[in-house]
């Protein structure tokens, strides 16, 4: 029969777990597991008669500083016989919660994610070289951001499949918890960091596209949006906790995290999204005044409505996000696997739909039937697009009024 665990113990076994790994922090012991630190103090403990006059010892059998089981048995437990009794208890607990694994479905998403991604990039930027002989400064920024998120990529695979195999805070070792926090953090920064850039190339493409004042002002405004929406979430995960790296040493006592996270990604979260609209939104005016057949006109619209896609992406990793830091279900640690993944696919995405149009235009050089265009419009439509990818980013942008209507926009 399956031992039930309450939802006071369950609270117990999470403390207790983690500060006796945070014990060994200093020491040879950071790398066994909690599980097995309970288990040996437990046996430990067996021996000694007045726990509360041996806290040299423990700290020796431990090998941590004498300062730090103290300060821990005054402030978290009261005594040394409390943590006895704590450590009895946890002891118990622990066989009864198994050896929870994160998901296995990460690591297969990523490479092929990663896969997809860069052949649409390449393809993205021999569109470049093919239709208008150089690579433009967008495309550049947004190379930055790919280059980014696949690092980031390759951290989670290492956190998931490693360190963080096992879910359950008994199933890690002081070294793993180190490696969890510091990725975690690094990855936090980083995706506020991918974002203003994927955002940032868009819209300046979008601002190089046309002199239509209209645009621009909608171009710069949005720009401005996503800047300071960026900021928000890279400085609010940055100072979360104050000291910054407040897990380690004595901070891991009494260390403060002002911040609430759940806020902090609910408000960027839309924000994010709002801002992915108006960026699909923002040259479809433009397409309407320079197109007029309504079959051009819809795939003008999808080229850029594409985007959704990643709009999606933004919403499901909020809603995994939310399920994970509000789940009451006990004895079940958080997948970090899940939310791995959505936030992976979220900024591959954002890169794919950001380089469709540069892939639509090279169709229409390479293959115009694809799209429905005959032989002497795509002719018509490179010598259009050379002159105007030939010039310099400072002088390329084109009047609206004065667009090829076959434009690859």
């Amino acid at each position: 029969m399956e031992r039930s665990i309450s939802a006071a113990e369950w609270m117990y076994t999470q403390n207790l777990c983690r500060i006796i790994t945070w014990l060994t922090s200093g020491g040879r012991k950071s790398n066994i597991i909690a599980s097995e630190l309970v288990s040996s103090t437990y046996d430990w403990l067996q021996n000694v008669q007045n726990a509360n006059a041996s806290a040299a010892e423990y700290a020796k059998f431990l090998d941590t500083p004498e300062e730090w089981v103290e300060v821990v048995w005054a402030n978290f437990f009261g005594s040394g016989e409390a943590y006895r009794s704590f450590i009895i208890l946890v002891n118990d607990v622990i066989p009864a919660l198994g050896h929870p694994t994160q998901s296995a479905h990460f690591l297969p998403l990523f490479i092929v994610l990663t896969i997809i991604t860069t052949v649409i990039f390449v393809l993205r930027m021999y569109s470049r070289l093919a239709i208008g002989g150089y690579i433009r400064a967008y495309d550049w920024i947004i190379l930055s951001g790919f280059i980014i998120t696949l690092g980031t990529g390759v951290m989670r695979a290492y956190i998931l499949t490693g360190p963080v195999h096992y879910r359950g805070v008994w199933d890690q070792s002081w070294d793993d918890y180190d490696a969890l926090e510091s990725s975690s953090l690094a990855n936090n920064i980083c995706y506020p960091i991918v974002i203003f850039l994927v955002k940032a190339s868009l819209l300046l493409f979008y601002y190089q596209l046309t002199a239509w004042k209209p645009l621009r002002y909608a171009t710069i405004i949005t720009f401005v949006v996503v800047t300071c929406n960026s900021l928000a979430l890279l400085f609010g995960y940055t100072f979360r906790c104050i000291p910054v790296l407040g897990w380690r040493g004595l901070n891991f006592l009494d260390a403060n995290c002002p911040v609430e996270v759940w806020k902090l990604e609910l408000g960027t979260s839309i924000v994010n999204i709002v801002t992915d609209v108006a960026i699909w939104f923002i040259p479809l005016p433009m397409i309407f005044k320079i197109i007029h057949t309504p079959a051009e006109r819809v795939l003008g619209v999808i080229t850029f409505g594409i985007g959704a896609l990643a709009c999606i992406c933004c919403g499901m990793r909020l809603s995994v996000m939310h399920n994970a830091w509000f789940s009451d279900e006990i004895g079940k640690p958080m997948d970090s696997s899940i939310v791995a993944t959505w936030t992976q696919t979220e900024l591959y995405m954002a890169i794919i739909c950001s380089s469709v149009p540069a892939i639509r235009a090279l169709i229409i050089k390479k293959a115009p039937k694809i799209l429905g265009f005959t032989q002497v419009n795509a002719g018509d439509l490179e010598i259009s697009e050379e002159g105007k990818e030939g010039r310099k980013d400072s002088e390329a942008s084109v009047d609206v009024r004065s667009v090829d209507p076959i434009s690859p926009v």
